[in-house]
């Protein structure tokens, strides 16, 4: 218990001195603007590169680590879809924003950090692996579905850019993807470099962290409280029992990485699925307010699948 609790608490007390500092008005939303972009497009992008480019990614692949993952955040998806044409008079575009919330999960900011702290340093390249498997195939599933139901000609090859574009224009993505190639080619990356990484990357979880929780401050709560409790439902109880399922009895995976598989289904809503329902101007307000209902919930039900884990 001591150990989950020294794991956890620190990070998320990082997200509440965050959400605390827009609260009191000790940090402007210019300020937080600029603590997001510094790390979006420097932090986090050094540390998940010279986390892949430090790691023999060969040696450490295992397709089933992304099988056992993606096989439970589509499982989700698809029951979120279903279960919101059952149970509410929504259209075909707000269930996709109400699926993407229920199965993406918020990897970057909070899962990363909370692996490597809670289960060593290994846990990292494994984490961005998942990270590339959730964008490619979560983000496209809820794109694929906003753009099938929009009015007017669905565009196949519109469809295909937008995707492809997101994904181009994503620093965390390309930071990963030349990573994995250093590590592969396993070129030595150079001391000075390699300290400038360390440095800048150690930045990147407790920034995030506290950019998290300045960011959630404010968010508004609207209507679709039934939706919005469905999306938690799923994200937060069934997709980690799915992934545990999926890694421990169906694939039979080792139990530090079922450990940390079940970790990242667990996590709350990724802030991606606001955006992207923001760009389209569908449930903006539901997306926000399933990441702000998860974020505080997952304090308790994280600590948990690590104490299910330690025990």
């Amino acid at each position: 218990m001591t150990s989950v609790v020294n794991a956890v608490l620190p990070l998320f007390a990082m997200v509440i001195v965050g959400y605390g500092a827009m609260r009191f008005r000790l940090m402007s939303d210019a300020a937080l603007g600029g603590l997001n972009t510094f790390v979006y497009f420097f932090a986090l992008p050094v540390m998940l590169f010279f986390t892949m480019a430090r790691a023999p990614i060969l040696d450490l692949f295992d397709w089933r680590l992304i099988v056992a993952y993606s096989g439970s955040s589509v499982t989700v998806f698809f029951v979120a879809l279903a279960g919101c044409a059952l149970l509410f008079r929504n259209s075909m575009q707000e269930r996709a924003v109400i699926a993407g919330a229920s199965s993406f999960g918020n990897i970057v900011y909070l899962g990363i950090p909370l692996a490597i702290s809670s289960l060593g340093p290994s846990a990292g390249p494994p984490a961005g692996m998942i990270v590339v498997a959730d964008n490619l195939i979560v983000i496209s599933l809820t794109m694929v579905f906003l753009e099938a139901a929009a009015p007017g000609r669905i565009s196949f090859t519109r469809l295909v850019a937008q995707v492809l574009r997101g994904f181009l224009r994503n620093p965390f993505m390309i930071a990963m993807l030349l990573g994995v190639v250093i590590g592969i080619i396993r070129i030595p990356i150079p001391e000075p470099l390699d300290r400038f990484g360390s440095l800048l990357g150690g930045a990147a979880g407790p920034c995030a962290l506290f950019a998290l929780g300045g960011s959630l401050y404010g968010r508004p709560i609207a209507e679709g409280k039934a939706e919005v409790a469905w999306a938690a439902l799923l994200k937060l109880a069934l997709m980690p029992v799915i992934a545990y399922v999926m890694g421990a009895h169906v694939l039979e995976l080792p139990t530090a990485t079922v450990a940390l598989i079940v970790l990242i289904a667990g996590l709350p809503t990724g802030a991606n699925i606001f955006v992207l329902a923001t760009q389209y101007n569908i449930a903006s307000a539901r997306a926000s307010t399933i990441v702000l209902v998860t974020t505080g919930i997952a304090m308790f039900s994280v600590s948990g699948i690590l104490l299910w884990f330690g025990n």
